[in-house]
C-alpha cells in the first residue's frame, strides 16, 4: 500500500493514510496507521477509544457516532510499499476521496 492523501467528500481538510487504489462503493478505501486515524478522529465530533478484542486478542479502535453506541473496529496488518508492516486500521463505510496520488 502505498501513503496519500485523502478528504471526506464533503469537506477540503485533508489527511494523510495508505491505499491500494481499491474503491468501496465508487469511494476511496482507506487504511490509517494509529498516529493517522488519532489525528484524523480529532478533527470529528465523535468519541474514540482503543482497546483489546476479547477474542481475537488484537487492538481495536472504538468510534462512538452516538453517545449509546460504538463501532468496533479491528487493526489489521498494513503492508507499505516501502517493506515495513504497520498496523492500520480500516474505517469502511466512510466517504473518502484520495487527493494526491
Amino acid at each position: 500500500m502505498h501513503r496519500s492523501k485523502f478528504t471526506l467528500s464533503d469537506d477540503t481538510e485533508e489527511f494523510e493514510g495508505y491505499t491500494d487504489d481499491s474503491l468501496w462503493h465508487g469511494w476511496a478505501n482507506v487504511c490509517f496507521t494509529k498516529e493517522q486515524v488519532i489525528e484524523f478522529l480529532k478533527s470529528t465530533p465523535y468519541d474514540f477509544t482503543f482497546g483489546t478484542n476479547k477474542l481475537t486478542q488484537t487492538e481495536t479502535l472504538n468510534i462512538y457516532w452516538t453517545l449509546e453506541e460504538a463501532e468496533q473496529f479491528l487493526s489489521t496488518p498494513l503492508p507499505t510499499d516501502d517493506g515495513e508492516v504497520l498496523v492500520g486500521y480500516f474505517l469502511e463505510e466512510l466517504e473518502f476521496m484520495e487527493v494526491e496520488k
